[in-house]
């Protein structure tokens, strides 16, 4: 007796009930619609491609795969702290020294950022780079003597770029200094040679051009220089110029009868 009812358990228990096979029907079942469903929206999406790429071209499939990136990234969570500085500005190249009051200074730095000019003894000037990070700014007054130009960046969350490098440029309006020893204005020469000597002082760091040739100065500024004269009345022009751009000319004239 004790045998047949273990049997008997045994073969109730390894056959499934109807609920169980109800469930599980009902299950297949879902998963059979959830495969269906996806299986058309798959087709759908084949459909479209394609009919795209017989109408537009395949220009028209890279925009929508394009499109439906940019869709897909647009989710993601946007990282809304910036604490990375920008870089220091790269200033466009200044000339050494100039006679002109004002300047435009210029450069490039990341796009949007306030940009602060600094000059030493003239104050500070801002301006705001363009979409392409560059910026100009005209009309920066110098002082006499040496000046010292740099600028840093800020951009829009508050970072501030390291400084600039230092440009140095000298303002100087005074034309340089020019005396002539010999020949004396309207001098006759009546040598064979054909030649009249020039001589004089001007400021060591100028240049110096008589009649366009260029002639060398000392340590002290002192030069002299011989030059070739024409049967008749010569005209000489002596010009002495700086770095800034001055200049000081003297004219003189020598006949010449030999």
């Amino acid at each position: 007796m004790a045998e047949q009812r273990f049997r008997k358990a045994w073969v109730v228990g390894s056959i499934p009930t109807i609920g169980s096979m109800a469930k599980y029907s009902l299950l297949a079942r879902k998963e059979e619609k959830r495969n269906l469903r996806k299986a058309a929206f798959f087709t759908l999406l084949t459909i479209v491609f394609a009919v795209a790429i017989v109408v537009w071209g395949i220009p028209a499939l890279i925009k929508m795969a394009v499109f439906f990136g940019e869709l897909r990234s647009s989710n993601l969570p946007v990282e809304s702290q910036d604490n990375l500085p920008p870089q220091p500005p790269i200033l466009e190249p200044l000339p050494t020294a100039t006679n002109q009051a004002e300047i435009q200074v210029s450069g490039i730095t990341e796009a949007g950022a306030a940009v602060k000019i600094y000059l030493t003894g003239g104050g500070v000037k801002e301006v705001v780079a363009d979409n392409e990070g560059q910026f100009s700014f005209s009309g920066l007054k110098l002082t006499s003597g040496r000046n010292e130009i740099y600028a840093i960046a800020s951009d829009q969350a508050g970072n501030q770029s390291p400084a600039s490098q230092k440009m140095i440029i000298w303002y100087d309006n005074e034309a340089p200094s020019l005396e002539i020893n010999e020949p004396a204005d309207g001098t006759v020469v009546t040598e064979d040679a054909g030649k009249v000597k020039i001589s004089g002082q001007t400021d060591p760091e100028a240049s110096l051009l008589i009649n366009d040739h260029l002639v060398i100065l000392d340590k002290e500024g002192n030069f002299s220089y011989n030059l070739g004269l024409s049967v008749g009345e010569n005209k000489i022009l002596i010009l002495a110029k700086d770095q800034a751009g001055n200049q000081s000319e003297k004219t003189l004239t020598v006949n010449f009868s030999p």
